[in-house]
């Protein structure tokens, strides 16, 4: 049984559902503990990191970060980090401001596809201190017509806005070394995301030569190749003497996987905590 997702988005980034909301969620359907990993953002768990003590929840600090390594978006995952720490939050600012240029410019390359959507639309769905995120921008297109329910949405993203899509701009601006420093100076554990969905072995090997502490073995890849890649990466994280981390990535309303479908164990996240009080000096 599922005891924590560590890998869920809200509004705070390119969720649907607001924090609070996300907690209460997370309640009914049994789970423990879970992390909110809003894409370079923290802004969810300060709004509702008391309300996890009054449900009986553990809320573990997290955050999902868009990296690059030879070229090729990457994104990591940090977890445990002070979250109030300046260098971390001097850094977030930095890095939302360059991708939000990025999309501005995402939305110019759709309209000039023909797409009749604008900045000022999409800029309204960002609540204060989130950033703006894919979902953000579908939210626009469902509501001008453009894409309708999950398949619509999935084969949107893979033909537009995916590494190699019709309007997608890479973001260099946060090399995987220079991010997963910056988790480590925080006092938090990096892991590397949803490592199934890289199709280059080679940039696999890179990233686990960049300092890493673990990879999300346990994830709900869709498709019929889920329990080979879990498997994969069950037997890579211990060879490699590296964490072991799992969650869905719920993203709300339009994700095609619930909450809690995929996560670890209390023994597991045991594990992580242990392992964060012999490296850093603050636990998860």
């Amino acid at each position: 049984m599922v005891y924590a997702d560590l890998h869920i988005h809200t509004l705070a980034s390119d969720g649907s559902m607001p924090p609070a909301a996300t907690l209460e969620q997370a309640k009914l359907l049994g789970l423990k503990a879970l992390s909110l990993t809003d894409h370079e953002s923290v802004a969810g768990y300060y709004q509702v990191y008391k309300y996890a003590r009054e449900l009986g929840l553990e809320l573990i600090t997290g955050l999902e970060m868009v990296t690059s390594v030879a070229g090729q978006e990457i994104h990591l995952l940090g977890y445990g980090f002070d979250p109030f720490a300046p260098a971390l939050v001097a850094a977030l600012e930095t890095i939302s401001r360059e991708r939000q240029v990025i999309s501005y410019r995402i939305i110019q390359r759709l309209q000039s596809l023909g797409f009749k959507i604008c900045w000022e639309q999409v800029q309204a769905l960002i609540p204060p201190g989130g950033v703006m995120g894919k979902n953000h921008l579908l939210q626009v297109l469902r509501q001008n017509g453009y894409i309708a329910g999950q398949e619509e949405t999935v084969a949107f993203l893979r033909h537009y806005l995916a590494p190699g899509g019709l309007a997608y701009i890479p973001y260099e601006g946060n090399p995987l070394p220079r991010a997963v420093e910056l988790i480590h100076n925080t006092g938090g554990i990096a892991v590397l995301a949803h490592p199934g969905l890289i199709k280059d072995t080679r940039v696999l090997t890179t990233i686990l030569e960049k300092g890493i502490d673990g990879l999300e073995v346990f994830y709900y890849y869709l498709g019929s190749n889920r329990r080979e890649f879990i498997r994969y990466f069950y037997r890579l994280a211990r060879e490699r003497h590296l964490l072991m981390t799992g969650g869905t990535d719920f993203h709300g309303r339009y994700a095609p996987v619930k909450m809690g479908a995929a996560g670890i164990s209390a023994r597991m996240l045991a594990r992580l905590k242990d392992y964060q009080q012999m490296h850093t000096p603050r636990r998860l």
